[in-house]
């Protein structure tokens, strides 16, 4: 009986021992897993957040290119030139036909030139803007070989100036013929009325008196030509 006391013991010995081995890798085991099973949800979430970011910076770069896309097409172009020359031409083929409204237009507008093309202009001239202009015609090297005429019966002068703060115009190969043939009538072909002004190439011709009057200012006259009656003040009192 002893003996077999003794031999039950020793196998529930070692069935504890057995037991107690088995429980302890059992939670070992379960603790490994649950480690690596950690480890592994760890790295598959790193993935994802790495994904997640990559996707976000593709978007974030998408809508920034297309915002500049959008910018780029709903941006203003840049403005058209401001033109330098308003155009006459007797057959309608510039913007005016006369030269008086054009110099109205190119002054009113603060462009600089007014460019006119062959001609006999039969018209009379008065300047109301104070802008700078200069009116020309084709180049010439003397005033016998211009090919624009402005004439007219003016008497107040086929250029005239309604004006008196005028910054100064420039008259280059255009000849002006006041068409007023009477020795005693006052018919200048330029009458001046401001500063700065400058006469190029020119010829001034006036049947009558004072081709070239001046109310105030300055002129100055350059490779021209002036042709006008003189007063003869003996002979009016002779007539009197």
């Amino acid at each position: 009986m002893r003996f077999l006391a003794g031999l039950i013991g020793l196998i529930g010995f070692a069935a504890a021992q057995s037991d107690s081995q088995s429980g302890t890798s059992g939670p070992s085991t379960v603790s490994q897993s649950s480690s690596a099973s950690s480890t592994s949800g760890s790295a598959a979430l790193a993935t994802i957040a790495s994904s997640t970011a990559s996707s976000l910076s593709s978007t974030a770069s998408s809508s920034s290119t297309l915002s500049s896309s959008a910018a780029s097409t709903t941006s203003p172009t840049s403005a058209t030139s401001k033109p330098t020359a308003v155009t006459v031409a007797l057959d309608g083929s510039a913007q005016f036909t006369a030269i008086n409204i054009a110099i109205a237009a190119a002054q009113n507008s603060a462009i600089p030139s007014v460019v006119v093309a062959p001609g006999v202009y039969s018209e009379s001239i008065i300047i109301q803007g104070t802008q700078t202009v200069t009116v020309s015609g084709p180049t010439a090297s003397s005033y016998a070989q211009n090919q624009v005429v402005i004439a007219a019966p003016a008497p107040s002068g086929v250029v005239s100036f309604n004006t008196q703060k005028s910054n100064g115009i420039v008259l280059r190969n255009v000849n002006l013929t006041n068409t007023i043939f009477t020795a005693t009538a006052k018919a200048p072909a330029f009458y001046a009325y401001g500063s700065n002004m400058l006469l190029d190439t020119v010829a001034l011709v006036s049947g009558g008196l004072g081709a070239y009057t001046a109310g105030f200012g300055t002129t100055m006259i350059t490779n021209s030509y002036i042709e006008g009656k003189t007063f003869d003040m003996q002979s009016h009192q002779k007539q009197h």
